[in-house]
């Protein structure tokens, strides 16, 4: 595919490839990946976008919203700017809701333990 952003060719990625191959990933955001135990494309693929992402702000890091895209890129074999613009509403809701659960999971072990 040729990246809108940046002109360049960026092969598809196979689910062997490693999340370093990500396009407009960024070293930091390929550290915070790999410390969150996600390697390759297959993996991230077999979780999901808004997982992954999870799993990254989990490690007390902000990752930034455009990672969700670029890793939802990565899964579509497009570019973040793609998702962004297609599907960036519904991956915001995904996001936000399974970050309302999780604090309503926590909140009621927590009045369970008290």
């Amino acid at each position: 595919m040729i990246c809108p952003g940046c002109g360049v060719e960026h092969a598809a990625l196979t689910g062997d490839a490693g999340v370093e191959h990500i396009p407009h990933l960024g070293a930091s955001g390929i550290a915070w990946m790999q410390h969150a135990g996600i390697d390759t494309i297959g993996q991230l693929s077999a979780m999901g976008a808004v997982t992954a992402y999870l799993q990254v702000e989990a490690l007390g890091v902000n990752p930034g919203i455009n990672m969700l895209y670029a890793l939802q890129a990565a899964i579509d074999g497009t570019h973040w700017l793609e998702v962004k613009r297609q599907h960036g509403g519904e991956l915001l809701q995904s996001l936000s809701l399974i970050k309302e659960n999780l604090a309503k999971e926590s909140l009621a072990r927590e009045q369970v333990s008290a």
